[in-house]
């Protein structure tokens, strides 16, 4: 048996640790109430010791933590089941003065004198967790600086390239050496034609993105019939299809149809659909168009017949400038910014874009709209 000096010795060890550990100590009894407390737990909570022996732990935590623990502890006692019991975990806390932070928790049990009581380390870990927030919004800074250093390049490589072209077709036409050859100027002037065209897309592509990332993009919300509206679509991109030997078709669409859209703004994300089942399908074959009402609402569907989209490229399918390769011969054109903008529009609307593709099926991209409770006509402004 220990001498009472050695027991004294060593009760102010214990002391001395207990009142100089960074991390809070609280013992409490099987009825959650506040046994001890150590100076680092009163610092952490800003209470005195006598504030706290002899009340609920509960205090400690905030809603709905608090009405819930003393059911924590009844249903270990009854049942053994450890939700927090000698697991480590993180929670919040509450201080006097009602701020919530973060902390460590560790919960041990013992028994003194054939009483069961428990011990909880804790561990305020706010400023790491504000170093690790300074942290992330640092990297997220400098992933959207470099995003938008990649977007400048990318976009000035995108003008330039059409405006070369155009330069140099009508350096070659001013400089006379073709007048006696109509045929090459008039292959020189369809180059920069079409070039120019190009660049137009992309100027009005890169405003729609800037008007839709600054969120001064204009809605005017309209119910529309879906059935004219998708006719009207195929009628307004036959030439396009034309161009790639593609047809559209109109599928199933029930004509009692409707959808709340902005006509323009819907119209463009269906023109750019349209467009890309045109440049990825085969020659001589059709890209269907239907419609059909699903439990939330209704669903709009562009499929064509091609070779699919590649698996590693999917997952970028919506990012800015990004096009998947051809395997045909023949030239995809467009800015690549398409579907991030059609993404966008459609997410404005409540709705969904996506689409399924697969090597053997070809892809099919469709739009979910949600059903809206009431018809009419609304102004929206992004």
């Amino acid at each position: 048996m220990p001498k009472p000096d050695a027991v004294t010795d060593l009760l102010n060890r214990s002391k001395a640790i207990l009142e100089t550990m960074v991390d809070g100590v609280i013992t409490i009894n099987n009825q959650g109430l506040i046994d001890t407390v150590n100076p680092a737990a009163e610092r952490i909570f800003g209470y005195q010791s006598q504030e706290l022996i002899g009340r609920n732990v509960s205090m400690l935590m905030p809603s709905p933590y608090r009405e819930e623990h003393d059911g924590y502890i009844h249903s270990y006692l009854t049942t053994g089941t450890k939700k927090v019991i000698d697991i480590g975990r993180e929670v919040r806390g509450q201080r006097k003065n009602g701020d919530v932070f973060p902390m460590e928790l560790a919960v041990s049990e013992m028994l003194i004198k054939g009483e069961r009581m428990f011990t909880g380390i804790v561990r305020d870990i706010s400023e790491r967790k504000d170093t690790e927030e300074k942290l992330r919004e640092a990297m997220r800074r400098v992933h959207e600086q470099r995003i938008k250093d990649e977007f400048i390049s990318t976009v000035s490589h995108e003008l330039r390239t059409p405006l070369t072209s155009i330069k140099a077709s009508l350096d070659i036409l001013k400089s006379g050496a073709l007048t006696n050859d109509p045929e090459k100027s008039e292959a020189l002037i369809d180059i920069a034609q079409k070039n120019s065209e190009r660049l137009l897309l992309l100027i009005n592509d890169i405003l729609d993105i800037s008007k839709i990332e600054s969120e001064k993009m204009q809605y005017r919300i309209t119910r529309i019939p879906l059935r004219s509206f998708l006719e009207t679509a195929i009628s307004d991109n036959r030439v396009y299809g034309d161009k790639y030997q593609v047809r559209y078709v109109l599928g199933e669409c029930p004509d009692h149809l409707s959808i709340d859209v902005d006509p323009d703004r819907m119209m463009q994300v269906m023109s750019n659909l349209l467009s890309n089942a045109a440049k990825f399908s085969p020659l001589n074959t059709e890209v269907y168009v239907s419609a059909e009402e699903t439990e939330h609402g209704i669903r709009i569907v562009v499929k064509d017949q091609g070779k699919g989209i590649p698996e590693e490229f999917q997952p970028h399918i919506f990012e800015k400038f990004t096009q998947a390769d051809s395997s045909n011969q023949r030239a995809i054109g467009g800015t690549g910014l398409g579907l991030h903008i059609s993404k966008a529009i459609v997410e404005h609307h409540e709705g969904e874009l996506s689409f399924n593709s697969s090597v053997k099926n070809g892809t099919e991209f469709y739009i979910d709209l949600r059903k809206k409770d009431r018809p009419g006509a609304y102004n929206v402004t992004q």
